[in-house]
């Protein structure tokens, strides 16, 4: 079923729901949009045109402005509904030379507010409706495709994928234009970055690009058995899709995977955005609703790890947001310590061997548990003696048990080695991550657009592993000095045992007589 949606909005229309007033869960309001009063988009660029081609299709060019004034006449017109006491608005700003739209308030507002609502009906593209729409025997070999290559979990963005590609191929004709019109044309994701990038990137974050880009190959082959699209060699515009659909949308608590107007406008934070998403189960509908006070002018964020189901393995991994997403997630609390393993035995996974549990803290330089647990074992791992095997049966089972007094034994019988094992391993990292930026401050940046993020990675990366490095060469001395005074311990009996034999110990080092 296609959405009874005007393709263009008549602006008295528009006017005269400004004095209609609604109700809606609760939370009554004007819907706002285009006048003088509150709206929802707040910009000094002027009104333009929209962006099309000559044949009517949307401009991908990357000089082509984000019509966010008609988007928002258009949501208007669709349901869409903002609290004015809020001040809900759309901000415009440039990062990293990009043209940004994001959700915010102008006045501030209460925690507890609602500041904005979506129906739930077809303005909302929703994987599951579409799993309806689009079933056909094309469809089950698009999906086997998908399966075969163990991407069965991504069908819902897929369906959500195809439907955009569609509506993107009417042009002008689609119900949806206003809203593609005002997506960005310039992304930083991994599945737009060229192949410089790749050669920018240390081996995590270019196994997390790469990774991204097979997936939307995989799309590519499943796409050539479905005869509704008639241009999959439109690079650009499969890119473009799948941005829209692996940036902007979010997944009910059912696992609908959906596209909303407007609050894919929102941007993320974490550990506290000052927002969230609510749904109601049985309509569809959406509203965001404040979670603590804002002031004037403060932008509204959502966190993306809970909006994706994905929770904390997204908010501590910031090298999944830059691949993903094409962002920094600067304030990331913790990131992956790039210890990677090949073929990993399924007690290591148990030990925690996951990028979410992995973790180096950012602001001190902290190491979470399991770096160490899954350090240890993996040594151990590729021991034979006796001895090597019997330490890491009694560590695995103390694990698995949740006896951390015995975890804690045996790792204070091997912290020098493996202290220095961690630390040779940060700094490889440390010096990789050096050359990689002296190779990227060769270059032009306005002939490379994404080394400034690029660079920002490296230099946030750096920066945590520096306090990483501090605190293991603290812990290696602290264990140097507990070794020397064992050996002096141990040297000092034997002396006593053998007659004739002595012992001195000359700056705390060991000396046999």
């Amino acid at each position: 079923m296609r959405l009874s949606i005007p393709s263009t909005v008549a602006v008295a229309a528009v006017l005269a729901l400004l004095t209609a007033s609604t109700s809606v869960q609760g939370f009554s309001s004007r819907i706002v949009t285009t006048s003088s009063s509150p709206r929802i988009h707040e910009t000094s660029l002027s009104m333009e045109t929209a962006t099309m081609s000559s044949n009517g299709a949307i401009s991908l060019d990357r000089g082509a402005p984000r019509q966010v004034l008609p988007f928002q006449e258009w949501a208007a017109n669709c349901g869409v509904q903002v609290n004015p006491e809020t001040g809900f608005c759309l901000q415009e700003s440039i990062v990293h030379r990009h043209h940004d739209v994001y959700a915010a308030t102008s006045t501030g507002a209460a925690a507890g507010s609602v500041a904005l609502y979506v129906p739930g009906h077809e303005i909302q593209l929703s994987s599951q409706r579409l799993a309806l729409e689009l079933a056909s025997p094309e469809m089950d070999a698009c999906s086997k495709v998908l399966d075969n290559n163990d991407l069965g979990h991504l069908y819902p963005h897929f369906l959500v994928w195809i439907k955009v590609l569609q509506e993107l191929q009417q042009g002008a004709d689609s119900p949806y234009f206003q809203w593609w019109d005002a997506m960005p044309r310039t992304w930083n994701t991994a599945a737009s970055m060229d192949e410089f990038c790749l050669t920018c990137l240390p081996p995590y974050l270019k196994q997390l690009c790469q990774t991204e880009r097979d997936h939307l190959q995989v799309w590519r082959q499943a796409l050539e058995l479905w005869p509704h699209f008639v241009q999959s060699d439109n690079e650009e515009l499969l890119k473009f899709a799948y941005n829209v659909v692996m940036t902007r949308s979010v997944t009910t608590p059912n696992g609908d995977v959906r596209l909303v107007p407007v609050v894919d406008c929102f941007n993320h934070a974490w550990p506290e955005p000052n927002a969230e998403l609510q749904w109601d189960e049985g309509s569809g509908d959406c509203q965001i609703v404040l979670t603590q006070d804002v002031g004037p002018g403060e932008a509204l964020s959502l966190d993306y790890g809970q909006i994706t189901g994905q929770d904390w393995s997204l908010s501590t991994n910031p090298a999944k947001f830059l691949a993903t997403y094409g962002f920094l997630d600067a304030n990331a609390p913790a990131t992956f310590c790039k210890l990677l393993l090949t073929n990993p035995s399924s007690e290591l996974i148990d030990m925690g061997y996951e990028a979410s549990q992995m973790l180096f803290y950012t602001a001190d330089g902290g190491i979470a548990p399991a770096v160490w647990d899954v350090l240890l074992y993996s040594r151990l791992e590729r021991k034979r003696d006796d001895e090597s095997v019997q330490t890491r049966q009694a560590f695995y089972q103390a694990h698995l048990e949740g006896n951390e007094d015995l975890k804690q034994e045996i790792h204070q019988q091997y912290a020098a080695q493996t202290t220095a094992a961690l630390l040779r391993h940060v700094q490889h990292i440390l010096i990789e991550i050096h050359d990689l930026t002296v190779q990227m401050n060769v270059y032009d940046s306005s002939a490379h657009p994404r080394l400034p993020l690029l660079l920002q990675h490296h230099a946030m990366v750096t920066e945590t592993f520096e306090k990483v490095r501090d605190n293991l060469l603290e812990m290696k001395n602290k264990c140097n000095e507990l070794l020397d005074d064992m050996k002096c311990k141990l040297v000092k009996k034997a002396a006593d045992e053998e007659e004739g034999g002595g012992y001195c110990c000359v700056n705390d080092k060991v000396n046999i007589l």
